[in-house]
């Protein structure tokens, strides 16, 4: 599994800086921003977070999938209900298709000659 070249939203630091920073700097910005991105020729290549963070991670991870894949499905069957409702309104969905569509040409069937 590849990262993408850009991860949005996390602060990010060169490999270089690790260094320069020294450790307390780096902590104080993984603390403050959740997690930080250590890059290398502009390529992230880890992630620092902190011990409670790591330890989510991992209990998620070690979580039932099938839980996860639920969530999402209520998450889209509430979505679709939603939009499905607002169609409704006011005779919406019901009210298109109980009409017959009219082009203004009549259906020939079969093949034509």
């Amino acid at each position: 599994m590849s990262l993408p070249l850009d991860v949005p939203g996390l602060e990010k630091a060169t490999a270089s800086s690790v260094k320069t920073r020294g450790w307390p700097s780096l902590m104080r910005t993984v603390r403050e921003k959740q997690a930080l991105v250590i890059t290398n020729h502009n390529h992230p290549e880890a992630v620092i977070v902190d011990i409670k963070a790591y330890q989510e991670l991992l209990a998620r991870a070690a979580g039932n999938p099938d839980d996860a894949r639920q969530g999402e499905l209520d998450r889209l069957r509430a979505e679709f209900d939603t939009t499905l409702a607002s169609l409704n309104t006011d005779g919406g969905l019901g009210k298109v298709m109980g009409q017959p569509i009219r082009r203004g040409r009549r259906t020939a069937l079969g093949p034509s000659l």
